[in-house]
């Protein structure tokens, strides 16, 4: 009898697990490697354009993770900011647009575009 409770307690938490596993992206697609800053930046933008957010946002979030001082920074922080806001995550969403804002100025056109996009958010536009 205790054995079979083992068992089944087993399977309890080993069949949920598994048969999540099925549903999951391959390697490649949850762990993507890139030769250079360039090809993930380009991969990241490919997932904003095709409107896949969660996957465009954690790339690049890596990127801004990986390459703080390339002059495509600014441009991939206002790119996340904008995935989170897609997401319906206006919260994460303000604070990258407000960090993009007070880093770059609202004369810088990507401060510009960061202003516009806090405006929104808060209902001011």
């Amino acid at each position: 009898m205790r054995m079979k409770f083992i068992f089944l307690s087993l399977l309890m938490i080993v069949l949920p697990w598994a048969s999540g596993c099925a549903m999951l992206e391959p390697v490649e697609e949850a762990a993507p490697k890139f030769k250079s800053s360039t090809e993930l930046y380009n991969k990241a933008l490919d997932y904003y354009q095709k409107g896949r957010y969660v996957q465009a946002r954690e790339l690049f979030r890596a990127y801004i993770a990986q390459y703080p001082n390339s002059e495509l920074f600014r441009v991939a922080l206002y790119y996340a900011g904008h995935c989170y806001q897609m997401l319906g995550d206006d919260k994460e969403a303000l604070v990258i647009y407000n960090r993009v804002v007070a880093t770059y100025g609202d004369a810088d056109f990507w401060g510009e575009q960061a202003f516009k996009r806090i405006r929104q958010i808060k209902g001011e536009e």
